[in-house]
């Protein structure tokens, strides 16, 4: 069993790097064509707008954690009745959430984009692309119970697929914006919406043709089961608003003391940052339904393992893919955008060692979740993260400069980690110091020994610079990263394939 579970993460793994590499690159070339169609001013109001629209859709990311938790429980279990069962108390929840949704978006969008957002343009289309959005938003809640079901079923390569469309969708659209259509603001705003919207209906007809006994519609009228789901979302819901406000709300902080110039940077830094973590949890996630199952089945020593796996593969995977935008990051933003905005770089830069460092926490919160006991954890570890984004309007309401937005939220990632460690030791009883033997001190030796590398500019073409920096990262990550079972692991199976 513990090969098979081996083998599934490393297939899994292989599917999400190969989604994750045609999504990158289809949505660098996107951001390029679509700041060139867009022009700086318009861009960067699509990017405001964009987090107003994820503050109010942060019922997505309440209920998808909550969703693949219940789920993940109940085919751990094995009972097909119970799979069926807890599909339909969410999917009730969901409708009720769209609908919920669909009420309050309009307001609040209206209210905030006629008394805050700074825009020279006319504030029609400020409101036109809210509406589109919110659209396309409301929407996508539903897809939420049909996604959750496909990663505890570890489906990967099935929503790997529809991800990769609806980015080729975006990249088409922003293509053609260039060389046609007048109102390219709209033109694109119903694109990004309708891209948003379409793996609703394919996870719908999916789930339903290969899952029917999972996903039939059969109402849930017990008080208990709906109490139990919202109850435990009700702390997710604390959660998603902190890291909703810490993230989104640094777009809304920048263009309250800045302009949507300055947006532009912060848009494009964040649509590689978003890239750089989801190739980091392509690892990691076939990971966490297999946290929770073994939790579930008092498989401790699996768990332990797999912790222990996804707080260290998460570090070293997200440093691999960053190690170029630390060494070259100038020149390849140049080849990418030709003339980059100000500030896009250091944006970048700060943004990658903020996640590097929250890239600790892995699989820290899957496992507290899966054993259902989430109230201290998520009290102490998001108000840290809510406390964040208060003293970072402070510093910036006090005229430091904006990098010093990213620089308070890295100090206040340090206390996450560390509190993360005192909260899984009080609830679970975890020893923190495997966490410290196994996954953090050799992560922090590989940090010693590559950071001269950063500091040191090396007087050779970037391109040099980076291919160099990558080879010895490896290096160190493989003798000093690895455990010599793992390294183990890995030769057998290079051994295997050499063999086939």
């Amino acid at each position: 069993m513990r090969e098979n579970t081996n083998k599934a993460i490393a297939v899994n793994s292989i599917i999400n790097y190969a989604k994750m590499g045609i999504n990158t690159i289809l949505s660098l070339l996107t951001t390029r064509f679509a700041l060139h169609a867009l022009g700086v001013r318009d861009f960067g109001l699509f990017s405001v707008i964009g987090s107003i629209i994820t503050f109010i859709g942060l019922f997505n990311a309440i209920m998808l954690s909550t969703s693949n938790r219940f789920l993940a429980v109940a085919i751990g279990k094995g009972e097909t009745k119970g799979i069926n069962r807890q599909f339909n108390v969410n999917l009730t929840i969901f409708i009720g959430l769209a609908l919920l949704m669909l009420i309050i978006s309009y307001p609040i969008g209206y209210w905030y984009i006629h008394h805050y957002i700074n825009y020279e343009g006319p504030i029609e289309n400020a409101m036109m692309v809210f509406v589109i959005s919110t659209i396309g938003a409301i929407v996508s809640t539903l897809a939420i119970p049909y996604n959750g079901l496909l990663i505890a079923k570890e489906r990967f390569i099935t929503f790997s697929c529809v991800e990769v469309f609806a980015h080729l969708v975006k990249f088409i659209v922003a293509l053609l914006l260039v060389y046609f259509f007048k109102n390219k603001l709209l033109i694109y705003s119903i694109a990004m919406a309708t891209a948003t919207m379409l793996p609703t209906f394919f996870y719908y007809f999916y789930c339903n043709c290969h899952f029917k006994e999972y996903v039939s519609w059969n109402f849930v009228n017990t008080k208990k089961d709906y109490t139990e789901v919202l109850s435990f979302s009700g702390w997710v819901a604390y959660g998603a608003i902190a890291c909703i406000g810490k993230n989104q709300g640094a777009a809304l902080l920048v263009n309250t003391f800045f302009s949507t110039v300055m947006n532009t940077a912060l848009g494009i830094a964040n649509s590689l940052i978003a890239y750089v973590q989801m190739f980091a949890s392509s690892l990691t996630q076939p990971m966490q339904p297999q946290i929770t199952k073994s939790y579930v089945n008092k498989n401790l020593e699996r768990t332990n393992e797999l912790l222990v796996m996804s707080t260290k593969f998460s570090f070293m995977l997200m440093l691999l893919i960053s190690t170029p935008f630390f060494v070259g990051g100038e020149w390849l933003l140049s080849l990418w955008l030709g003339n980059v905005p100000p500030y896009v770089y250091t944006f970048t830069v700060l943004l990658i060692i903020d996640s590097l460092v929250g890239s600790f926490n892995s699989g820290i919160s899957v496992l507290i979740f899966a054993s259902g006991k989430i109230a201290l954890y998520q009290i102490v570890i998001n108000t840290l993260r809510l406390l964040s984004l208060v003293v970072a309007y402070f510093v910036l309401k006090s005229g430091f400069p904006p990098e010093s937005l990213f620089i308070t939220y890295i100090v206040f990632t340090v206390f996450v980690v560390i509190f993360s460690q005192i909260c899984i030791r009080k609830l679970l009883k975890f020893k923190s110091s495997l966490l410290l033997k196994k996954s953090y001190i050799p992560s922090l030796i590989i940090i010693v020994l590559i950071l001269p590398i950063f500091l040191l500019k090396i007087e050779i073409h970037p391109a040099l610079s980076i291919i160099f920096s990558v080879i010895y990262l490896l290096i160190l990550e493989y003798f000093i990263g690895l455990s010599a079972t793992e390294r183990g692991w890995i030769m057998r199976k290079l051994k295997l394939s050499n063999h086939q």
